[in-house]
């Protein structure tokens, strides 16, 4: 049963089921939203640990390529948004012919793709470092030293949290680092001294209107996400060209849903890109408390095709991921006196994996 596209917006209804694609923590909130604004949710995804099974509609078990299932899960929802970007783009098409999928497999193709994404900001306009794609050892040799041995191998898909990547120095010994990746394909990409990593989320809505969040700062630490503070403070021409390169980008895309777009700020001013996500984001659960519309619900409204607009912020706010055993004392996250938790329920604790977050008002 193929969708009439022309059926959008959406309304809540008990039969307008909202199919979301993914178990984490996203997927979670995602549905959270969801039911805030009277939609259930649908929610298909592996066996596995999978927070968001606590709070759907319904669940549906199955593979990424099980076209039967996606079949089945297809018919009963009114659209389908992603959780996180690794979600096959062959998935994501194959369900597009039956229901409405934002964002689209395009959108997740360059999202999961180094150098596609790369290619991608480069053609937007963005500042990209060097790099080079690396499909042997021979080619890694001849590119690190043309990068001066300062440099960041990283596999072209799979990575995230600092996964998939390691940092080439002259020190490095090439030749175990390359038989220690173990990666068909790799990017080697320059590395660059930067002041500090910012993040904006573009969200647009399919009946077109568009939203803006305020940008975020992020540190990280090993390469996971640690802390957030938002609003950054930036300059107004600074803002102002980031805005325009993302709706660029964007449009690249044919972009509904949400897109993050990661930065570097270097130390004279100049924006660096350095990935995108098509999906909520980790440096924007301060918007929860922090903005009269979260991502998650911004995201809503969008792929159910109502109006969207340009977010306010309440004041400064600072979010600090939970990561590992951590959960098991969290005494120091709750001694602020204005915090907002956010447990996630994962079942299995693993080294710096983010079992939730703590949200807090700066002033």
């Amino acid at each position: 049963m193929k969708k009439n596209k022309k059926q959008t917006p959406f309304y809540p209804s008990k039969n307008n089921l909202i199919g979301i694609l993914g178990g984490g923590q996203l997927g979670k909130m995602i549905a959270v939203s969801a039911s805030k604004f009277g939609f259930p949710t649908y929610l298909y995804c592996p066996k596995g640990d999978n927070p968001a099974e606590n709070v759907v509609t319904k669940v549906l078990h199955g593979d990424w390529n099980d076209k039967n299932k996606l079949e089945t899960f297809a018919k009963e929802v009114i659209c389908a948004t992603s959780e996180f970007e690794n979600i096959p783009s062959t998935t994501l098409d194959y369900l597009s012919k039956k229901t409405l999928v934002y964002p689209n497999s395009k959108t997740f193709m360059n999202a999961q793709f180094r150098d596609k994404e790369k290619k991608l900001a480069q053609q937007a306009g963005f500042i990209v470092p060097r790099w080079f794609k690396i499909n042997s050892f021979s080619e890694l040799k001849k590119y690190a030293k043309e990068l001066n041995y300062k440099a960041i191998l990283k596999t072209n898909s799979q990575g995230y949290d600092g996964k998939g990547q390691t940092i080439i120095d002259k020190k490095s010994n090439l030749e175990e680092i390359w038989t220690d990746t173990n990666f068909a394909e790799c990017i080697l990409e320059e590395k660059i001294e930067f002041k500090r990593e910012i993040s904006i989320l573009y969200a647009r809505s399919s009946n077109l209107s568009e939203c803006f969040f305020p940008i975020s700062e992020n540190i990280h630490d090993n390469g996971i996400l640690r802390r957030t503070i938002a609003p950054a403070k930036i300059g107004i021409f600074s803002k102002n060209k980031i805005m325009k390169l993302t709706k660029i980008l964007s449009n690249l895309l044919n972009l509904v849903g949400l897109l993050t777009i990661e930065m570097f700020e270097l130390h004279d001013g100049t924006i660096v890109f350095n990935e995108i996500a098509p999906r909520p984001h980790n440096s924007f659960h301060w918007t929860i408390e922090g903005c009269n519309k979260s991502q998650f619900d911004i995201l809503i409204g969008s792929i159910l095709g109502h109006k969207i607009v340009d977010v306010e912020n309440y004041g400064f706010w600072e979010m600090e991921n939970i990561l590992g055993d951590e959960i098991n004392d969290l005494s120091d996250f709750f001694s602020f006196g204005n915090y907002f938790p956010h447990i996630y329920g994962k079942k299995e604790i693993k080294n710096g994996r983010k079992m939730g977050h703590i949200t807090r008002k700066l002033n």
